[in-house]
């Protein structure tokens, strides 16, 4: 789903001068250049912008965010921020971006992906009629069901005689009904309410497998003169996901106590925020099954530090490592590491993941649908790089840092993005258990967010996902050479057949020298849009 921006510019200045005498200033005068608004970022989410693009100043020197948002930066003619986990409701926040005297305003809207609140379907019919706010008591956090007694009651009703008729039922996928909740609660008729008890409540969870669900309810009066219908999104949750930060040498990072990293599962829709502790080390409660990506948010490195893992259905315990390799300014005790003396034949860490859970049932897939993975593009030489790498182990995530540097002089620069899969060639049985991960940042260029990740059974069967960029870089480049960075990675998921890789080519002067733009239509694989109540749907 592409970004919706939407710039309001205000004409001329706030301050002005009063009747016709003269004006003492100290200085300029601050004047307001232009407001824009951004729609729809997500929760957990790492944010690079083009301030051309959002209509502010490119050469704004300071940002000052407010709201949800609570760290910033201007860099690369970009603002970028990282967002906070998903509440269940939606946040906002602000940002003040100074270009010498000039000011300019900037609001985000933070959508939540799994709303927490019960939502009321009215009868278009029933002309002024509104249902009352729907009030649970008993879930947990972002609505996970625990075994705790659960109580629903309507704002303002308690006259209601609702204990016949009402129902309720939680659906899985396809709509399936797998609880008739009516067969477990209890009609309270002072508040008009309807409760589950605690052993109720256990017996549900024991019917019920790891998962999101629906809740449906559908309070009404035997007469059916008052009624109400009510939907919403819960969960049974019971892995713990723990992790640490690993140098290449194996060692806790113990330099970044108290960042964040930024948990994203791609089809629950789920996003979380973990603090990170002294040794590196970080927690997330209540992870539902799915494959999900994990970033360390880094302004200065946006989405390059990242790994990707599935969490498998019936895990109680997972753990993962994510690596930060050297070069990107971050303390990894490297120099500490590079004192000791290296076992024989022993080979850099790599990221992975360990878990109780049991791995999908393994595919028959006949040799003659198999093929090897694509054959590299030529070596790299002195006006190009190549940066690739192919995911072939089930489950170990593979990822290869990006380094090129622009000679001073040079007026452009191309960068292709290309994911290749042989996934395409598997049935769609068991293709969701299979579902191999992507990744690439690229960091540097001026003015260009050169970065997205996504599975490749959302690729619709194309087993290719090709992108272009041709960005300007002469202004950069004018008096220096100019360094880029970033990364590339790619996870075979579910088992070590069938791999998917990643490349990221870059190449000094573009073919269509004549362009200057910068603009990138990214093909993400994360192409469930949400509805206008932000859930989402195939």
């Amino acid at each position: 789903m592409r970004i919706l921006i939407a710039i309001m510019f205000l004409v001329g200045a706030l301050l002005s001068a009063c009747g016709d005498g003269a004006q003492t200033q100290s200085g300029p005068s601050p004047t307001l250049a232009g407001k824009a608004e951004l729609q729809d970022v997500k929760p957990a989410q790492m944010v690079s912008l083009s301030l051309k693009e959002l209509g502010l100043p490119a050469g704004a020197d300071k940002v000052t965010p407010s709201g949800a948002v609570s760290n910033a930066l201007l860099k690369d003619g970009q603002l970028r921020f990282s967002t906070p986990g998903d509440t269940g409701k939606d946040q906002e926040a602000d940002f003040e971006i100074k270009s010498g005297p000039t000011t300019s305003q900037f609001h985000v809207v933070i959508r939540s992906q799994r709303p927490t609140s019960a939502e009321a379907y009215d009868d278009s019919t029933n002309d002024g009629y509104s249902s009352p706010d729907l009030i649970v008591d008993g879930l947990g956090a972002n609505n996970v069901m625990t075994g705790a007694p659960l109580t629903f009651r309507m704002q303002g009703v308690s006259t209601w005689d609702l204990k016949e008729e009402s129902t309720g039922w939680i659906t899985g996928e396809n709509s399936t009904i797998l609880v008739q909740l009516e067969k477990f609660w209890s009609f309270n008729p002072e508040d008009s309410s309807f409760s589950i008890s605690g052993p109720a409540m256990q017996r549900i969870l024991d019917t019920l497998p790891n998962g999101s669900f629906e809740m449906h309810l559908y309070f009404v009066t035997p007469d059916g003169e008052y009624g109400a219908n009510y939907d919403m999104l819960v969960s049974k949750a019971e892995t713990r996901l723990s992790g640490n930060l690993l140098s290449e040498r194996g060692d806790p990072v113990t330099s970044l106590a108290g960042r964040k990293v930024l948990l994203n599962g791609v089809n629950t829709q789920t996003r979380a925020v973990a603090i990170l502790d002294a040794n590196g080390a970080f927690a997330f409660e209540h992870v539902l099954p799915d494959v999900y990506f994990l970033t360390l948010s880094d302004l200065h490195y946006p989405n390059v530090v990242s790994t990707s893992f599935p969490i498998y259905e019936g895990s109680t315990q997972a753990k993962v490592t994510m690596v930060v390799p050297p070069g990107l300014g971050i303390d990894t005790g490297a120099k500490a590491a590079a004192q000791r003396v290296a076992a024989p034949g022993s080979s850099a860490v790599r990221s992975s993941v360990t878990q109780d859970g049991k791995e999908p049932p393994s595919r028959d897939i006949p040799a003659s649908k198999r093929s090897s993975p694509a054959a590299p593009l030529p070596a790299d030489g002195d006006d190009r790089a190549v940066f690739s790498v192919t995911a072939a182990e089930q489950d170990r995530p593979v990822s290869k840092n990006i380094d090129f540097e622009v000679p001073a002089g040079t007026k452009s620069v191309d960068v292709r993005m290309t994911v290749l899969t042989e996934e395409s060639r598997a049935s769609a049985k068991n293709r969701d258990k299979h579902t191999d991960s992507w990744s690439y940042s690229v960091v540097g260029l001026p003015d260009s967010g050169l970065s997205a990740s996504g599975l490749v059974d959302q690729m619709y069967g194309t087993g290719r996902i090709a992108e272009r960029a041709c960005v300007n870089v002469s202004e950069q480049t004018k008096n220096t050479a100019l360094r880029i960075s970033g990364s590339v990675s790619a996870t075979n998921i579910g088992d070590d057949l069938l791999p998917t890789t990643t490349t990221v080519e870059l190449t000094l002067e573009c073919m269509r020298s004549k362009s200057s733009s910068s603009k990138l239509e990214v093909v993400s694989a994360q192409f469930l849009s949400p509805n206008k109540n932000s859930r989402h749907g195939p």
